[in-house]
């Protein structure tokens, strides 16, 4: 089988490319965009040795339609993907990411050899603030006012003032995005599934929660909040967390998102679904860092600080039952047991400094988008 993985030389492309059965032919498209690629600005040299390996946008690939003819599965992974940075870069985020994939469908439908399969890497940030209970119906919220979050209210709240639940995110619940990277996502998704419809080409679409793990790149401020916290606590460095610190995100374990991947990419029926992957765990930010803490044998030096940014969502945790349909029980690797990794992986990196990221909160608050709640 031959497949092409588009931001192969990202994150979870490295880790794709590490699972793939040995016989298949791999080719790996990247721009190795600097903001993604700032600690390895070249293709790493294992995806050298196991794949064809093509530094072009996705939006200008037309010169390459001979590495990609007989491309058999398309694993379509690059995008810009900073929640806060696509809120001021609405073109950048709009150009590559909805641009490019309909560029990148555009050369699909030019092959003489289409592929059976695309698999888009999307993203939890789709559903917005997701769908909430009062125990006897559904609601899904607007959005968290911007006047509430400046009153301290992070909690999404129902028309009679009392507090609503949180769901876990399926493919049957709105989609209602909040932020511009999650817009674009979705429009991913539906020139996907519009193109592989007229097409007769299967699809699978996987919305991820927060991936994380060993490979991420430590010096891109706008992504993976793990590797912030750890940064921080390894360097005995204050942490700010936002709002109450009781925000609760899914972390996913990046080899399991690989495997799912993978899994996908071989199933031999067709699968023309929209699944989520995540761990089905919610976590809070003061749970995550006191984790990290403890492997690192730390203590976790945290203030609430009462800031929060524009656009973000409050509690975010995967139904897995999509999955479990398709392919069997989900085991994720335990939060304990991933970070674990990841640690062993990231001590062995040099530090990094955090002007990086006081640069991109910086640039936030110039911006308008962080902004902190009413004395």
């Amino acid at each position: 089988m031959k497949i092409l993985i588009t931001g192969g030389a990202g994150f979870i492309g490295k880790w794709l490319v590490e699972k793939c059965p040995i016989e298949w032919e791999i080719v790996v498209l990247d721009s190795l965009d600097g903001q993604v690629h700032q600690t390895s600005p070249d293709f790493a040299p294992e995806l050298r040795a196991r794949a064809k390996c093509i530094q072009a946008d996705v939006q200008n690939i037309e010169d390459h339609i001979a590495a990609i003819e007989g491309t058999d599965v398309v694993l379509h992974l690059a995008a810009q993907t900073g929640t806060g940075q696509s809120m001021y870069e609405l073109s950048k985020y709009v150009q590559q990411n909805a641009n490019g994939t309909a560029k990148l469908l555009e050369l699909m439908a030019k092959l003489q050899h289409k592929p059976r399969r695309i698999i888009l890497a999307s993203s939890r940030a789709v559903y917005g603030d997701g769908a909430y209970t009062d125990g006897q119906q559904i609601y899904y919220p607007k959005g968290r006012s911007l006047s509430n979050l400046q009153q301290g209210m992070w909690d999404i709240y129902g028309e009679d003032g009392h507090k609503l639940t949180p769901l876990p995110m399926n493919a049957h619940h709105l989609t209602k995005p909040t932020s511009v990277y999650g817009l674009t996502k979705l429009w991913q998704e539906q020139l996907i599934h519009n193109f592989c419809d007229s097409q007769n080409i299967d699809v699978a679409v996987l919305r991820f929660q927060n991936v994380y793990g060993p490979k991420q790149e430590l010096g891109n401020p706008y992504t993976g909040i793990v590797g912030i916290f750890t940064n921080a606590i390894s360097q005995g460095n204050a942490l700010e967390l936002f709002e109450d610190g009781l925000v609760t995100r899914d972390f996913v374990f990046v080899g399991d998102v690989a495997d799912a991947v993978v899994k996908c990419a071989i199933a031999p029926q067709p699968i023309n679904a929209t699944i989520d992957i995540g761990s089905g765990q919610a976590v809070t930010l003061i749970e995550i860092v006191e984790t990290i803490a403890h492997l690192l044998g730390k203590t976790a030096d945290f203030r609430i600080s009462g800031r929060f940014r524009v656009g973000d969502i409050r509690h975010a945790v995967a139904d897995l039952s999509a999955y479990e349909a398709s392919f069997g029980n989900w085991q994720p690797t335990s939060l304990q047991d991933g970070l674990a990794q990841y640690l062993e992986w990231y001590l062995e990196r040099a530090p990094l400094p955090s002007s990086a990221l006081q640069a991109s909160l910086a640039e936030m608050e110039r911006k308008g988008l962080l902004l902190t709640k009413h004395a």
